[in-house]
């Protein structure tokens, strides 16, 4: 954990609302003394989202989600930790001075400053060649042949990569930007260890790729070369500065619009993009060559309600509607269709007809329900009972994904109308492919632990004691002047409340808690976020000495059966026997001792 005092931590922590924080990218209502919304980390249908404003902690009661203002602009973000205490101290003018952070974290910021002011040079280079230089001339051709102006290209910093490898190491040489740092950056690429590198991209029209703030972190080169025997469209590989699945194009210049106008306009490349842009219709982004993801309809949600989706009028375009719908709609956006003529894309229909007509089809955008109906027609013979049948079970996935009983329910009578089939058969369709909430994915896409796993494995009696110490200061004060933390050093279960347990917060102040929290792992976190949500527990000192005391007969039974395990052992001397002997017989005696001590504490109760 980077070296940042755990005042300017608290310090941060406190100056940070995290109601109005959670509040930007959830809509929250008051319940009580907290508030709840409908959790961004996994797919449900009614808010089990919890905000706690006396704690500073959100979790979420279905996922396990969970932690403080940190945490959750990690998770919601994508952030890293000092990312994160970087933005929030901002906001709060809070200032952090860099030589508090640790060795290993100044390293990381610095070199990613570098590849940031990498990126930002090399884009000013490729667009300087593309606008001036003569190897470019194809470049600019192409340019013109669909329509985009200097003017366009200027605003866009549009580029040309070279073929030549010598002149982008001419280029770096005045930066001094090291081999090292260029192919940790994906500008340039290497076949195997014995290789030498090359530039990634060679004689392609350039779009860069920037983050939310308007850095260059990426490129998409466009391959000019109709003979080449390689992808049309290239994206930098994955760096610590650009994940694909994480990145909208046009979405640092179009985010505004979209909130004014209450509508993302989604495409399916740079060119549509750019020309939508520019005709004015500038609430418009589109993904990077990749299937949506999570990530892109949580920041979509945060400035809209409604997406209208504008891809190729084709088979590969409908396939691709239908995945975005099922990621899109679960985050609870309204997604339309806006149907292209065949064989069209937006960039097309507005140099042929006009921005007035490409207005005309977003104005006529069909909710995706109908979209798909009214598509399923040249592709399905419906006039067979057995095709309708298996069209009402695919459409029975996508159903289940509105996010209110109501949406469903006006889908369910209009695909049943639309197919022929029973409004009955169709909810009971829905009903059987309805699924408990989905965990959160990492990026190969398997379940990721979000706590509740570790929750579940603790014991109850240690989660028990775990929970008083958290809301009672008088217990946790207790129990670290206890000595006897060696209870837990084998006993499994326990890992939560040795966490606590060597602590050092101080229990009455949430923000050192807080900052407690942000030390740890995001399960454990989220384990103990969720355990903090938890109904309060009755009782005091007595219970948590009670408990203690059943915890620590747990740990001499163990220790008995581990002992008993090795007198088996035929290898033994005679000495070593004996002593096996006394410790067991010793260990008799003491959990005799904790019964009878425990027997009229339990017969209070």
């Amino acid at each position: 954990m980077p070296r940042i005092p755990e005042e300017t931590l608290q310090q941060v922590l406190a100056a940070t609302d995290i109601v109005d924080l959670v509040g930007r990218a959830v809509k929250l209502r008051r319940a009580g003394a907290n508030f709840v919304g409908l959790c961004p980390f996994h797919t449900e249908k009614s808010p089990s989202f919890n905000v706690r404003p006396s704690t500073n902690s959100y979790h979420c009661f279905g996922c396990g989600a969970g932690g403080n203002a940190f945490r959750f602009l990690m998770e919601n973000d994508g952030l890293t930790f000092m990312e994160a205490v970087k933005r929030l101290a901002d906001a709060a003018n809070i200032r952090i001075e860099d030589e508090v952070w640790d060795a290993n974290a100044e390293e990381a910021a610095k070199r990613k400053a570098l590849m940031i002011r990498a990126h930002r040079e090399l884009a000013a280079w490729y667009h300087q060649l593309l606008m001036k230089h003569r190897i470019a001339d194809e470049a600019r051709a192409y340019l013109k042949s669909r329509g985009i102006s200097p003017a366009v290209a200027k605003n866009w910093q549009i580029g040309y990569a070279p073929a030549s490898t010598p002149m982008l190491r001419q280029w770096a040489a005045p930066f001094k930007f090291g081999q090292e740092l260029l192919l940790e950056a994906g500008i340039l690429g290497k076949g195997d260890e014995d290789s030498q590198p090359y530039p990634r991209f060679r004689n392609r029209l350039m779009f860069p790729i920037r983050n939310d703030n308007g850095d260059v972190i990426a490129f998409s080169g466009r391959l000019l070369d109709p003979e080449a025997k390689t992808a049309k469209y290239l994206n930098t590989t994955e760096t610590p500065l650009f994940n694909k699945s994480k990145v909208l194009f046009g979405f640092d210049k179009s985010k505004r619009a979209i909130s004014k106008a209450d509508q993302a306009i989604v495409c399916e490349g740079q060119i549509d993009t750019i020309m939508l842009y520019e005709a004015g219709f500038q609430n418009v982004v589109a993904g990077q060559g990749t299937a949506f993801t999570e990530f892109h309809a949580r920041a979509l949600k945060r400035h809209t309600d409604e997406v209208v989706l504008c891809y190729d009028s084709d088979n590969a375009g409908y396939k691709a509607a239908e995945r975005a719908f099922q990621v899109l709609a679960p985050a609870g956006l309204i997604v339309k269709v806006a149907v292209l003529p065949l064989g069209e894309d937006p960039d097309s229909v507005i140099r042929k007809q006009g921005a007035e007509a490409f207005a005309t089809l977003l104005k006529g955008a069909q909710d995706f329900v109908d979209y798909q109906l009214a598509s399923v027609g040249p592709r399905r013979n419906l006039t067979e009972i057995r095709e309708r049948l298996q069209f009402a079970r695919e459409m029975a996935e996508n159903v289940k994904l509105f996010d209110t009983p109501l949406a469903q329910e006006t889908t369910i009578q209009r695909v049943a109308g639309k197919l022929g089939i029973p409004a009955e058969m169709m909810r009971d369709l829905v009903s059987k492919t309805r699924k408990q909430p989905s965990v959160r994915t990492n990026k190969g896409g398997e379940s990721e632990n979000t706590g509740q796993e570790i929750l579940a494995a603790q014991d109850t009696r240690s989660n028990a004691l775990c929970k008083m110490a958290l809301t009672d200061a008088q217990i946790l004060a207790w129990l670290r002047q206890t000595g006897r933390e060696e209870i837990l050093r084998d006993l499994p279960g326990t890992e939560l409340l040795s966490l606590v347990w060597r602590g050092t917060f101080d229990p009455l102040d949430s923000n050192a808690f807080n900052v407690f929290l942000a030390g740890l792992d995001r399960d454990q976190e989220a384990a103990l976020t969720q355990l903090l949500f938890q109904p309060a527990l009755s009782g005091g000192l007595a219970e948590a000495e009670e408990a203690l005391c059943s915890l620590e007969m747990a740990s001499m039974q163990l220790l008995q059966q581990r002992l008993e395990t090795q007198l088996k052992n035929p290898a033994l001397t005679p000495e070593d026997t004996a002593t096996l002997l006394h410790e067991i017989m010793d260990l008799r005696v003491r959990f005799k001792a904790a019964q009878r001590s425990l027997a009229p504490a339990s017969a209070s109760h």
